[in-house]
């Protein structure tokens, strides 16, 4: 059929837009339970330590199963694969509002990071079937907008959920519904898993009809599209198919992937802050909590004000204030993770030097992250904190596109495996925080614990000097093996 004269279609924006509300959810039921950390503690009598452990929980099992996950985007196609990650983890995600202590709170988190593993490297792969490679780094800061956004308005979103279900007439109305009558009584941090839960089957009920793994099934794709989704490629990017064991060598092997790798165990131990202990931080060293007490209260307010942020936010409730604030380098850091992106991918047309560009984005980001990391521990102002922190939050993430499409580019036609070992090694640094964030907190101070993370900022950096996205870790030749009963060319 002849293409020149045809109006592309677009379906592959609205499985972009699928995946972006899935990058969204995903991030939003990782760091609700950071709001709701508080009311956990204080229900289930959970100490700081435990509740580090709880936090570690979710990233321990998130990174072990990474490679399982991806493995089974690759070999089984990303629509079952990722259809079968969102059940899971929303129902450990509902089962968390069921917990009666210590151990199975941490059980379930535990199982929605198992549930939840997977979910990015099969991204990835919709992206290398259904996006041409010119155009995944600006649709991985998309991706990446939505998840940060996601942690930001999660804490927002799930305090006012648990206000919600605060109200009497609320309360009414839900012990009203049949069979449903006895939840009336739970707290509301528990009614809030529960309803985070239900919104990933209501996702899955949507995605699983309309997605294709490969833009050729797709009834509503037509011919000019498809020339778009295939131009640039150097090799065919198949729906499903097997790894050979020297691939899995090459896979654990590569230079490039286990530098990726450690740029990204170095780069989230300081991300992860922002996700686990900013609250405590804020309410230990500047008296803001969420709002449980008067004073607390007062304060977020003043901070806001002294921002200039009192005039769009005063509607708010005033326990809801220190939920904002808490989100804001979250926020600022998914919209550099968009600019980052775009301009990438504008650069590489220009200049077309793709290692060269794709270096330049992290290292500048992850400099600045460090710099201003070490900035929040000289401060004495909460404000202070909290611009310094949004600089080193929207640093870090300004590179994160680029780092995305390098794994693309680098897995190739085993991008999901190849995601799923970089997530698998780099997550270590969002299980090991937590935890050693409260040992170093707690025995040498903030200051301390501000100065580790400058130094895992610049070290991620220097990553890059091993990192060549211009190749794949297999070779090329490799032959692909098709699963038995694959339509496969």
């Amino acid at each position: 059929m002849e293409t020149e004269h045809q109006r592309p279609t677009r379906v592959r924006y609205r499985v972009m837009g699928m995946l972006c509300t899935l990058s969204f959810l995903t991030y939003f039921d990782r760091v609700c339970i950071m709001r709701a950390a508080e009311d956990i503690q204080a229900d289930l009598l959970l100490s700081d330590w435990q509740m580090g452990m709880v936090f570690s929980a979710f990233w321990l099992a998130y990174a072990i199963f990474e490679i399982p996950g991806g493995w089974m985007g690759d070999r089984f196609g990303t629509r079952l694969t990722l259809t079968r990650i969102v059940l899971a983890w929303s129902v450990f995600t509902a089962l968390s509002g069921a917990a009666t202590g210590f151990l199975s709170l941490l059980t379930f988190r535990f199982l929605f990071g198992v549930g939840e593993a997977g979910a990015y490297p099969n991204m990835a792969r919709v992206q290398a079937n259904w996006l041409s490679p010119k155009g995944r780094a600006r649709a991985g800061g998309w991706l990446w907008l939505l998840a940060r956004w996601g942690g930001a308005f999660a804490p927002l979103i799930f305090d006012m959920m648990l206000i919600a279900f605060e109200r009497p007439a609320v309360r009414e109305f839900i012990s009203s519904i049949p069979g449903l009558g006895f939840t009336a009584e739970l707290g509301a941090w528990r009614l809030g898993f529960f309803v985070s839960g239900l919104v990933g089957v209501v996702w899955c009920l949507f995605f699983y009809p309309f997605f294709r793994d490969d833009p050729a099934d797709h009834k509503r794709v037509n011919e000019a599209e498809l020339a778009i989704i295939r131009q640039d490629r150097t090799e065919k990017v198949e729906a499903k198919h097997s790894m050979p064991g020297h691939a899995w060598k090459a896979l654990f092997t590569s230079r490039s992937l286990w530098a990726i790798g450690f740029l990204y165990i170095l780069g989230s131990f300081g991300w992860s802050f922002f996700v686990s202990w900013l609250p405590k931080y804020f309410k230990e060293t500047h008296g803001m909590g969420f709002g449980t007490t008067a004073g607390e209260a007062e304060a977020a307010r003043q901070m806001l004000e002294r921002l200039g942020l009192d005039g769009a936010l005063g509607w708010l409730p005033s326990q809801s204030l220190t939920a904002v604030i808490t989100g804001l380098p979250l926020l600022f850091g998914g919209i550099s993770c968009l600019v980052g992106g775009a301009l990438c991918d504008s650069l590489l047309k220009r200049v077309g030097r793709k290692r060269l560009v794709r270096a330049l984005f992290p290292v500048i980001g992850c400099v600045i992250a460090a710099g201003a990391m070490l900035g929040v521990r000289a401060v004495s102002q909460p404000e202070h904190a909290v611009l310094l922190m949004i600089v080193a939050a929207a640093a870090y993430d300004f590179g994160q596109a680029a780092n995305w499409a390098s794994i693309v580019d680098i897995g190739g036609k085993y991008s999901g495996s190849a995601t799923g070992f970089i997530n698998m090694v780099g997550n270590a640094g969002n299980y090991i925080q937590p935890v050693v964030g409260a040992l170093v907190f707690s025995h040498f101070g903030w200051g301390a614990l501000f100065y580790v993370y400058a130094g895992c900022y610049l070290l991620a950096a220097s990553m890059w000097l091993f990192i060549d996205p211009n190749r794949t870790f297999y070779d090329k030749r490799t032959p692909v093996i098709e699963p038995a009963g694959s339509n496969g060319e």
